[in-house]
């Protein structure tokens, strides 16, 4: 089990414990497949490259936009449905070493973000 930080498209933010594999990504966000997403922005923001785990067939099942994702995403193209936050180690994506420090960052810079609590 491992820690993350998970980011709900009606802007709820929580410390979640899950099985750190696609099964436990998938099952976290409520997906059938994953994707993961890095931008340029988001290692300005964090200071290392954090990446967002979302669910790649989230505008087929006409999922709600996830504003904080959508803004980190930049593209113009809106993120929808539920996120979790994971860290490229190389190729690989690791959960946070210090997931209540994203969440308190996010928190501190994204006033719509409310704490809830954690469920996995």
């Amino acid at each position: 089990m491992a820690k993350t930080v998970k980011l709900t498209t009606d802007n709820k933010i929580s410390v979640v414990d899950i099985k750190w594999d696609l099964d436990g990504w998938e099952k976290a966000i409520g997906a059938d497949c994953t994707e993961s997403v890095k931008t340029q922005l988001m290692l300005d923001f964090f200071g290392e490259m954090v990446v967002m785990i979302v669910d790649e067939s989230g505008l087929c099942k006409d999922l709600p936009k996830n504003q904080v994702a959508s803004f980190f995403y930049g593209s113009g193209c809106p993120i929808v449905g539920d996120v979790i936050f994971g860290v490229m180690d190389g190729p690989d994506i690791l959960p946070p070493e210090d997931a209540e420090s994203i969440l308190q960052t996010l928190k501190h810079n994204f006033s719509i973000l409310k704490e809830s609590e954690a469920k996995t």
